[in-house]
């Protein structure tokens, strides 16, 4: 199979990972403190607008969106079985 050649930032509008901690990716991050106690903390997730409307001009939006949602999903299937 032949790699094709996308710009740095392709499959990085979301964290790689969600966890403890601040995760950043180029349009949506995510914050989550550590638990309090018994509590469980609220993540805190911020969408920087600016960078989607770039985003969405791009040539490649609909590939890397597609990765995105993918590995969203994967992240989610793992989470849910460990």
């Amino acid at each position: 199979m032949n790699a094709m050649n996308h710009k740095a930032c392709f499959g990085k509008m979301v964290p790689d990972q969600i966890g403890v901690g601040e995760r950043v990716g180029k349009v949506f991050s995510v914050r989550i403190d550590n638990p309090a106690g018994m509590m469980r903390s609220r993540p805190n997730i911020e969408t920087d607008v600016k960078q989607w409307d770039d985003c969405r001009k791009c040539s490649e939006f609909e590939s890397c969106y597609q990765l995105c949602m993918a590995k969203i999903a994967l992240d989610a299937t793992v989470a849910a079985k460990h």
